[in-house]
């Protein structure tokens, strides 16, 4: 069970999710077409296999958004600012339990269900001992912090990390059964653990915040909620598979770190891209922190859209990448795909970045309460525009995959993270949230360079930027409609219970779709390819 937190973008590295590459540094397997045709059973079990985990993380951003409101409505700017901090901690000491684990271990059974037991006794053993150092360094952390009073770090702090600390332990438990279903291609049951572990977070986290606990309380309801599933999942292996056993094996366990380090690295970079705003704004206060992250949590909802849509592309992207185009080129069908692709993302991320700009200040007060005001919507009008070059980046990445460029990510990562760590820590001390803010637009933008230095290899990147401009008049307009308060055609008052602006952005959203589609942002071709989802012809 991950504490509900929602710090960043969602790019977790879960089944459910399409980012799961780009946080694990691992390509997905793709099976080439001389294999075989999937069999009928195969395509369902594919679908359920798809379906089950995605319909969990849905549910589940619906339950971790109402136990945010709870918590903002209940503990204020300061004490979901603390919470926040504790987690973007913790966040740093489950990527070195995990250390890619999991991904290995997915991988082992998978090629060899014969030596699934030892491998998973192996892998558990080692991450229960990476689970106590990591905790441990994540207690000294937050001690530190309290003991040097940084941003009003107090023990509240100190104890919830221990607290979301220990949690780690029985998180890895999980990790190894979760590993063992997913190589099996059982994937509905570790999406029940998902879903039964947002049902009693919130559950039992709403109850504790209105019955007037803090912090502290929450991060007991996430141990108690790791030891739950951490015994479902050991219970359902014995029972389907094995039971999961612990060895502890020092050479073979070195050997196995070793060969995981990429994968954690990956992981630990992504995170330092996303995360580190947090921990570097402590320093301004739990205030700070908490309008931050309550933006933050706007933005890691709006994630979702391209998510499943790239989920769905990546195989149609794998299968073309050595198809040839009508002009002759090996790469022009992939290409085609590609463009069709980025033109809906970025023409949903301007969309979604011009609506939040105009409603950042009704949305923060529907949902956080006019405590957050005004500094939550402003840093919810400035993350807003992350989203179009997130969306851009996320697709090109696993673009990048299915033409087995996988190995230029790391390096890209790198430098992104590297940027991100350097601007923060240079801007957060004279404009606090703002230069958070900025910090990571434009980290999108220096991950966005070497990545398409790596498609000139294979694509025209010429082609590809004229076509990601096209959406621009569209946003434009829908803009103007939104924000300039003179146009004549919504005579609406000012006193507007829901606001003139909400009123107005709603109708503008109806009209943007039409905009698209008559401005020339889709060729005639891409035209058809779109109503076919439509005729399903």
């Amino acid at each position: 069970m991950i504490p509900q937190a929602g710090l960043g973008p969602d790019r977790s590295a879960t089944e459910a999710d399409v980012v799961a590459g780009r946080e694990a540094g691992m390509p997905l397997a793709v099976t080439p077409p001389t294999l075989g045709q999937p069999t009928a059973g195969q395509a369902r079990r594919v679908a359920v296999n798809s379906l089950a985990p995605f319909a969990a993380s849905m549910v589940g951003r619906v339950l971790s958004w109402g136990m945010a409101v709870v918590m903002a409505r209940t503990l204020g700017p300061d004490g979901s600012g603390a919470y926040a901090f504790a987690v973007s901690l913790w966040l740093y000491a489950s990527i070195m339990s995990d250390f890619g684990l999991g991904t290995w271990l997915t991988r082992e059974v998978a090629r060899s269900p014969d030596v699934a037991g030892s491998a998973a006794s192996l892998s558990l053993g080692l991450r229960l001992v990476l689970s106590a150092v990591a905790g441990v360094a994540l207690v000294l952390v937050a001690f530190l912090y309290a003991s040097l009073g940084i941003g009003g770090a107090g023990p509240e702090i100190v104890a919830t990390a221990a607290l979301l600390g220990a949690g780690l332990l029985p998180g890895a438990v999980s990790g190894a059964g979760t590993a063992i279903f997913n190589a099996h291609e059982r994937m509905v049951f570790p999406a029940a653990m998902q879903l039964v572990s947002a049902v009693l977070t919130t559950a039992a986290g709403s109850a504790a915040l209105l019955t007037g606990h803090g912090i502290v309380a929450l991060a007991w309801v996430s141990l108690g909620v790791n030891v739950v599933t951490a015994a479902l999942f050991w219970l359902a292996s014995a029972r389907a598979f094995f039971p999961l056993g612990v060895a502890l094996a020092p050479a073979r366990q070195w050997s196995l770190a070793r060969e995981t380090v990429p994968l954690m690295l990956n992981s630990l970079l992504n995170n330092v891209f996303f995360r580190v705003d947090i921990t570097v704004l402590q320093a301004q206060g739990s205030a700070v922190v908490g309008n931050y992250a309550n933006a933050y949590k706007v933005i890691d909802a709006a994630g979702a859209v391209p998510s499943s849509f790239v989920l769905a592309l990546f195989p149609v992207l794998s299968r073309r990448a050595g198809v040839a185009g009508g002009d002759g080129n090996e790469r022009g069908s992939m290409l085609a795909v590609y463009t069709l692709a980025l033109k809906l993302l970025l023409a949903v991320g301007l969309g979604l970045a011009v609506l939040l700009t105009t409603l950042a200040h009704d949305l923060t007060l529907l949902s956080w309460g006019p405590a957050f005001l005004p500094d939550s919507a402003l840093a919810l009008q400035l993350l807003a525009w992350f989203l179009p070059l997130s969306f851009f980046n996320g697709l090109t990445q696993y673009v990048l995959i299915a033409l087995g460029l996988q190995r230029r990510i790391t390096p890209a990562f790198a430098l992104a993270a590297a940027f991100n760590l350097a601007t923060n820590l240079l801007l957060i001390p004279r404009f606090s949230y703002v230069a958070a803010a900025g910090a990571t637009i434009a980290t999108e933008v220096v991950l966005l360079v070497p990545f398409l230095i790596a498609l000139r290899e294979r694509l025209d990147v010429g082609r590809l930027l004229s076509a990601a401009l096209r959406p621009l008049p569209a946003a434009v307009v829908l803009a103007a409609s939104c924000w300039l308060p003179w146009l004549p055609w919504l005579p609406l008052p000012a006193t507007s219970p829901l606001g003139t602006h909400v009123v107005q952005a709603a109708i503008a959203a109806l009209v943007y779709p039409v905009l698209l589609w008559t401005t020339g942002v889709f060729t005639i071709v891409e035209r058809r390819a779109v109503l076919s989802l439509v005729t399903r012809r």
